[in-house]
């Protein structure tokens, strides 16, 4: 792209990216004018709906025109590429300044919160709803009699009140990023209006005024918070505050709608009580500062740690190497490779705990920020998933969506002739698979095509690290759902799912790691991870990752649920459905499947803990894994992926 001339500008270099679009600097080939291009991504320039919510995003932010929004000066497809040039920036997102200071003086921040509710205020006037509020998305730049004049940005997911034509999301689909979403985002509410606007800004000023968020921890916990949390005063975190500004946030963030600020224009009013400044009225020439973006903060790779010295304690049961005496006997050679071995395991387990430990932090602040790569449910399946759920859709109207894409169209006919769901009759049409197997387990194949793929990761290190991934998902949601029997009170077809789902969050973890390596192996000449390390980094990870990917591609809330809580048994629940998929594991482990030799001792005690949670027996277990390996075999066989280098094109957005 560098180079390239992109509607009369050329592309001078990469400012930052997201899910939807990067961003480049460019240059007027004519006048020389600098602006910033953000092109859609090519992975989703064919999905119709990308391409008009992007499309979309300029005609909103043109339509609005506020000076504290940046403006758009041109959109259009150029190149093969569609495009939206906005005006230069210089100076740092709010996200960028809380990293550097943890949180800021009351004063700065009402005067940002006035003109964020100014420029929102505007938006709302328009009928336009942002939807994406967050520090990252507030650019604070300088004006000689004005510093710290605030833009807000990214209007790419802002929802059209009232339209009636323009891109929609699907009824229920969460759109925004977790840490700052409204309770009715979270409820997926297509109704929501500008309160929930008003709700973001107040976490927004929340974080500023006292450096951390009012609920914390995985996107599981930060949703959950929202619906049912209660947050704590700010005063309660910072002492210092007034009184006032307290008030005002603590409205902004009321769980009902009827409860918070009804406009921004009414929060405005009362931030202007409080001190808060209106912003500037510049002319249309003097908006427009002719800078620079600043690019985004570079997340350095974990550095290599070195091997553990006298001030790091030693593992359980590790034996401490004395220092030789002038009179020691020396060891055996075989004794020193012992202890050396020894050595090198403890290394590789600080290691491991100092990098996972830096990769969560990575990973939890990509997440809150919604910039993490996850894989995407292919568009088809996202149409078909949500006719499924239309009481008034009809098989004919699925089998006519399905036969859009030739693979997932002959997966379905395969799948509906397999043992598994066929009759005596062969299925030759999509129409007569669909029928014969049923919406509701429609869905859960769909769901499982495209998990299938994201397994099967286009990078070779990936693969040959997991391989044989597959099979012990397969084998843990098999079993999962067939110790159901013996478990009341438990959906099988969550289970299988949660089963089938537990590990899909590792191919994008450790893509994320290989991402981090790669950059480092351009400046040293070795990779700063070990194969082990790497392993044990992943394994640290991964549940988070996998609970969020469950909930974007809309399996049930219990489904991700389980994915997160999977490493440990809740003893307060009993039987589970989390519970149900640890024991499976444990089992599918103790079976040989899995794409690691089992630690006897621990999978052991996983399988007999497991049992007394469930309150299963032995027998039962027992006749539950009875020819698991076998039954697997046949699922792999039925549900096989195309020939190698068959067409995989509907999940080419997918990790690796």
């Amino acid at each position: 792209m560098i180079g390239s001339t992109l509607l009369n500008y050329r592309i001078v270099s990469q400012l930052g990216a997201g899910g939807l679009g990067t961003v480049f600097l460019g240059e007027h080939t004519i006048i020389g004018r600098k602006a910033a291009l953000k092109v859609l991504n090519a992975a989703v320039s064919h999905d119709e709906g990308m391409v008009q919510r992007f499309i979309a995003e300029a005609r909103a932010v043109n339509t609005i025109r506020h000076p504290n929004i940046v403006d758009v000066t041109d959109y259009g497809q150029s190149n093969g590429s569609f495009v939206i040039v906005m005006e230069l920036l210089e100076g740092e997102t709010v996200g960028q300044r809380l990293e550097k200071v943890d949180r800021l003086e009351e004063h700065h921040v009402i005067s940002m919160l006035t003109q964020a509710a100014s420029a929102l205020g505007a938006a709302h006037e328009r009928g336009i709803v942002h939807r994406d509020l967050k520090p990252e998305n507030l650019f604070l730049t300088s004006y000689p009699d004005y510093p710290d004049f605030l833009k807000v940005l990214d209007f790419g997911i802002a929802k059209l009140l009232g339209a009636s034509a323009g891109p929609k999301t699907t009824p229920g689909m969460i759109i925004g990023t977790p840490a700052y979403m409204s309770p009715e985002q979270v409820m997926g509410d297509e109704g929501l209006d500008a309160r929930s606007d008003v709700y973001s800004l107040g976490l927004v000023a929340y974080r500023m005024l006292t450096g951390r968020l009012p609920f914390e921890g995985n996107v599981m916990q930060l949703m959950q918070g929202h619906l049912n949390g209660t947050v704590t005063p700010l005063r309660a975190h910072v002492p210092s505050l007034s009184e006032a500004i307290e008030v005002v946030v603590m409205k902004c963030l009321a769980r009902q709608p009827d409860a918070r600020f009804q406009s921004m224009k009414e929060l405005r009013r009362e931030l202007f009580t409080l001190g808060g400044r209106a912003p500037v009225a510049f002319s249309a020439e003097e908006a427009k500062p002719v800078v620079k973006v600043a690019p985004q903060a570079v997340i350095e790779p974990p550095k290599p740690v070195q091997a553990p010295t006298a001030s790091i304690p030693p593992p359980a049961g590790a034996v401490p190497a004395a220092a030789p005496s002038a009179t020691a006997k020396l060891p055996a050679k075989e004794d020193t490779r012992v202890f050396q071995t020894m050595r090198e395991e403890q290394a590789e387990r600080v290691q491991a705990i100092a990098v996972a430990s830096r990769m969560k932090d990575i990973i939890t602040k990509r997440l809150q920020a919604d910039t993490l790569k996850l894989p995407a449910l292919p568009e088809v399946a996202v149409k078909c998933l949500e006719l499924a759920h239309d009481p008034e859709s009809s098989f004919g109207e699925v089998a006519r969506l399905i036969e859009r894409d030739p693979f997932i169209a002959s997966r379905v006919v395969r799948l509906s002739n397999s043992p598994v769901y066929g009759g005596l009759a062969r299925i030759s049409s999509v129409d007569g698979a669909v029928s014969r197997i049923g919406m509701k387990t429609l869905t859960t194949v769909l769901q499982e095509l495209a998990a299938e793929q994201v397994f099967a990761s286009k990078d070779a290190t990936i693969r040959n690290a997991f391989r044989g991934i597959w099979e012990h998902c397969l084998g843990v949601a098999t079993l999962a759902r067939d110790l159901c029997q013996h478990v009341s009170g438990i959906d099988p077809n969550a289970a299988y799912l949660a089963g089938l789902f537990h590990d899909i969050g590792k191919p994008v973890v450790a893509a994320l790691l290989l991402e981090v390596e790669r950059g480092t192996s351009q400046k040293s000449a070795s990779a700063f991870l070990s194969g082990g390390v790497w392993r044990r980094v992943v394994e640290e990870c991964h549940r988070e990752v996998g609970a969020i990917i469950a909930y974007r591609w809309y399996l049930p809330q219990e489904v991700a649920q389980a994915i997160a809580q999977l490493d440990t048994y809740d003893l307060k629940r009993g039987r589970s459905t989390a519970n149900v998929v640890r024991l499976s594991n444990g089992l599918c482990q103790r079976e040989g499947l899995d794409v690691k030799a089992p630690d006897v001792e621990t999978v052991t005690r996983v399988i007999l803990q497991g049992r007394q949670v469930l309150r299963v027996s032995e027998e039962q277990v027992e006749l539950s894994v009875k020819g698991l390996a076998h039954r697997v075999q046949s699922l792999t066989q039925e549900k096989s992926t195309e020939p190698e280098g068959g067409s995989t094109r509907v999940f080419e957005r997918s990790v690796g």
